[in-house]
């Protein structure tokens, strides 16, 4: 898996660089950034002033690029992200992390909205603690394909736009299942 999201990061790359003649063909890159919430609690942390954090598969940020390409009221979106979910302190910290790979289509209903849905896979799921929260242990997931449902609103001229999204997808670990669905609201820019 680490391979096939190495491609796919390296295949954005190349795309971002060469953006002035994708434009031209209605392909272009695509960034954005998420805040998430959901999923099953994999960790407690506790502070030594008494409050705690929870570490969720589901959480908490998610960061992404990649290339969409539109063809009047159709588009079909590309990307390689990264989704982290963490807390830290002085002594130490704890990480829920992945690397999801996602393929969505969207229908433009307006100028201003689109509604689409697609499939999402996270690889390199992993479970980290380190310092004092080194008892966490470090543990790796195997992600499960998964559904994303978004819906979208943009503004700036077709190249900014801020999303809701709903993503279902569970992670495995030594036999154990554990649920990642989630909501996320988000940004996006095309170039």
């Amino acid at each position: 898996m680490k391979f096939h999201v190495r491609s796919i990061a390296a295949m954005a790359l190349a795309t971002t660089i060469t953006l002035p003649a994708l434009a031209a063909d209605g392909l272009r890159p695509v960034v954005g950034v998420a805040v998430t919430s959901g999923g099953e609690t994999l960790a407690t942390v506790r502070y030594t002033d008494g409050s705690s954090q929870n570490i969720k598969s589901g959480g908490l940020i998610h960061l992404f690029g990649g290339v969409e390409y539109r063809s009047g009221s159709l588009a079909l979106q590309a990307n390689v992200g990264y989704h982290v979910d963490d807390t830290s302190a002085n002594n130490g910290s704890v990480k829920f992390s992945r690397m999801p790979i996602e393929l969505l289509g969207f229908w433009h209903a307006s100028d201003t909205w689109r509604f689409g849905a697609g499939f999402r896979k996270a690889g390199s799921a992993k479970l980290s603690g380190s310092g004092a929260a080194a008892s966490v242990g470090n543990f790796s997931f195997n992600g499960k394909g998964g559904l994303v449902l978004q819906g979208e609103y943009f503004f700036d001229n077709d190249k900014a736009s801020t999303y809701l999204r709903y993503v279902t997808e569970d992670y495995t670990l030594r036999g154990f299942s554990v649920s990642g669905n989630h909501a996320g609201l988000g940004l996006a820019y095309r170039f």
